[in-house]
């Protein structure tokens, strides 16, 4: 029976010794797996990342140059409103000359006739 328990105990040892061979070898070769994995998603993350940065500085520069029009936009529409305002200031001076000139020509007119 010693012989058995000892054959028995022999076997156990190393079929758990094989097994523990086996789960290390592939242990090492899911890490190393998962490693390159990992620095493959970094890469790739990294890339993604740096083109959101590209599209973030092209939409800066977008709105940068959208800015500026819109602000020579704005003193464009400034420099009109005076120019308008400028003119309606010259209407009504006509307009009031005109009126006057009427009533003097009335007047005149109503001496001759």
């Amino acid at each position: 029976m010693e012989i058995d328990i000892v054959v028995a105990v022999s076997l156990v040892l190393g079929s758990a010794s094989l097994f523990g061979l086996i789960v290390g070898i592939f242990s090492v070769y899911n890490g190393r797996a998962t490693r390159r994995l990992i620095v493959e998603e970094e890469k790739r993350t990294q890339e993604i990342l740096d083109g959101i940065r590209d599209t973030q500085s092209r939409s800066i520069e977008i709105l940068n140059r959208v800015s500026k029009t819109l602000d020579g936009v704005k003193e464009t529409s400034e420099r009109s409103i005076e120019l308008l305002n400028k003119m309606r200031e010259t209407s009504d001076r006509s307009i009031e000359m005109l009126n006057r000139n009427t009533e003097i020509l009335d007047k005149i007119a109503s001496r001759i006739f």
